[in-house]
């Protein structure tokens, strides 16, 4: 058996490598990541070798095979990902502090939101992998310091063991984003807390479950980390689709223009529902609302007369800004790591209540990575 494994690895590898080879870069590779990288995206047809390697890899039951990627297999072909270095936080928490004292000149409100990874406990690493994680030791530390300050935060951990929900439950398999049943749940407590303490008065009643269509996708696509280690070693992923069902009427503005129309019109994108692409190629369904993205958006609900937010979000937020901007007259959307102006200018501009700040966990000490890290600019908040 030993011998039927061994075997197994090492054609696995002659196929990743030869495959390789032939568009080898000038001067070499630099790492194992470089080979499986050029593997992944230029080798023909990829999609089969991609697949040949997962089937392998998933008959041999190993979970740690993409590691360089920072990628991890768990039982039922749940991938995580290990997330940023340890941190102080000391960039983030001075920036968040400069941030709340502009915001309190000006009479607006601060609300921190901090979304889960898909582990709650970073020992799920060491336990399995043997390798470390700190993306849940990174945001306690922040959030303490933030609280010491005197920031209102809402951590969304807490709110989830409240209400009794499996972390493992709330995200993709394949895929590092939450669902969209969990960005709708999380709007929700969004909502409640601007009403609690910054004085908003949302209708609760606009989330009421039995007002929406809900429409489900059994086994329909593969999310971004299934599409590097190969639907043949984790299988397709379930999704589902919220929409309202009662009458909307939207404004969507963005850099290119002014839409109007329904919330069905203006934030689902009907062709990611088609299901007729190479699941290798179709659209991330995680970015079946706002297709167009979130980096500089703004909604007007013309049945809501109160309330203008400025929600400073990532990929997380793509589900979350429609369903938000339902409760109040205007929500606005900025993605600060895609925007290259001053944020406190588009404040001023605002006339903004409150700024929400929706970042995933993984956001807390990117910029300790330098700017080659996508997310150095997150917490830049000049």
């Amino acid at each position: 058996m030993k011998d039927k494994k061994l075997l197994a690895v090492i054609i696995s590898g002659i196929m990743l490598v030869v495959g390789a080879l032939s568009f080898q870069p000038q001067g070499g590779w630099q790492t194992g990541a470089d080979v499986v990288a050029a593997y992944q995206t230029n080798l023909y047809p990829q999609h089969a070798w991609i697949d040949l390697n997962g089937f392998m890899a998933r008959k041999l039951h190993i979970k740690g095979l993409y590691q360089d990627m920072g990628m991890y297999v768990l039982g039922d072909d749940y991938i995580i990902t290990r997330g940023e270095g340890q941190t102080s936080a000391d960039y983030e928490y001075d920036e968040i502090c400069s941030l709340k004292d502009f915001l309190d000149e000006r009479d607006i409100g601060l609300l921190y939101v901090n979304a889960p990874v898909k582990f709650l406990d970073d020992n799920i690493f060491i336990q399995n992998f043997g390798v470390p994680s700190y993306s849940n030791s990174n945001a306690d530390l922040f959030l303490q310091r933030i609280d010491e300050a005197g920031i209102d935060f809402l951590d969304l951990r807490e709110e989830l063991l409240s209400d009794g929900k499996n972390i493992f439950d709330m995200f993709y398999r394949t895929d590092h984003h939450w669902t969209v049943e969990s960005g709708f749940w999380a709007t929700e407590k969004i909502t409640e807390r601007l009403n609690w303490d910054f004085g908003y008065q949302i209708n609760k009643g606009i989330y009421d479950k039995d007002k929406y269509l809900v429409t489900e996708y059994p086994k329909c696509w593969l999310g971004e980390q299934g599409r590097k280690v190969g639907e043949a070693y984790v299988g397709l992923d379930d999704y589902v689709r919220i929409e309202p069902n009662y009458e909307t009427s939207f404004d969507l503005i963005t850099p290119s223009g002014t839409q109007s129309g329904t919330f069905s019109e203006l934030f689902i994108n009907e062709g990611a529902y088609t299901f007729t692409q190479d699941v290798y190629s179709a659209l991330s369904m995680h970015y079946s609302y706002l297709s167009g993205g979130i980096s500089q958006t703004k909604i007007i609900n013309h049945d809501q007369s109160e309330g203008k937010i400025l929600l400073l979000g990532d990929s997380y937020s793509q589900c979350v800004v429609p369903f938000l901007a339902q409760g109040v007259h205007e929500v606005d959307s900025l993605i600060l790591r895609s925007y290259d102006g001053s944020l406190r200018d588009y404040i001023e501009a605002g006339d903004y209540d409150t700024v929400v700040i929706l970042y995933a966990e993984f956001m807390i000490g990117a910029h300790d990575s330098g700017e080659s890290d996508a997310n150095y600019k997150m917490f830049s908040f000049e």
